[in-house]
């Protein structure tokens, strides 16, 4: 197995964009499996994401000076069998 440099990755990326293979063609004449493509394609893509500001607000900008009397409760099951229970009841 031939380990590659994070440089060297995103050169075979662009190279790939670059070229009129498929992934799977251009893994396969790279010698490089599919899999491991995706995962450092996924990777550099994180890492080219621009910095942006936060879009959320903070609780205390949200809050209302008035209390909220509204009611509501939510159920969340996830699929490990945990149930999460929120809601206004104390």
């Amino acid at each position: 197995m031939i380990r590659r440099s994070p440089q060297e990755w995103q050169q075979l990326i662009d190279a790939q964009e670059a070229s009129d293979m498929t992934i799977a063609q251009f893994c396969h004449r790279h010698h490089i499996t599919q899999s491991t493509f995706y995962l450092q394609r996924k990777k550099r893509q994180g890492l080219s994401l621009p910095q942006t500001t936060s879009q959320w607000l903070p609780i205390d900008t949200m809050a209302s000076h008035q209390p909220d009397t509204r009611q509501w409760q939510i159920e969340l099951t996830l699929p490990n069998g945990v149930v999460l229970n929120m809601s206004t009841d104390g």
